[in-house]
């Protein structure tokens, strides 16, 4: 799965984790920008009850 070798880190990565679970908790939007050679991708999650 070459499409899934930018976010495979951060499935390792607990201090990413941790800074997302603190954003979200606080109520604010986490976005994580990943990229390879050609693309960029940027995902974003919301909190519980959050509107885009």
């Amino acid at each position: 799965m070459a499409y899934a070798q930018p976010g495979r880190y951060w499935l390792r990565d607990e201090t990413e984790h941790e800074r997302a679970l603190a954003y979200l908790t606080a109520g604010t939007a986490h976005q994580l920008t990943l990229h390879d050679e050609n693309t960029r991708y940027i995902l974003v999650a919301y909190p519980p009850g959050a509107t885009s």
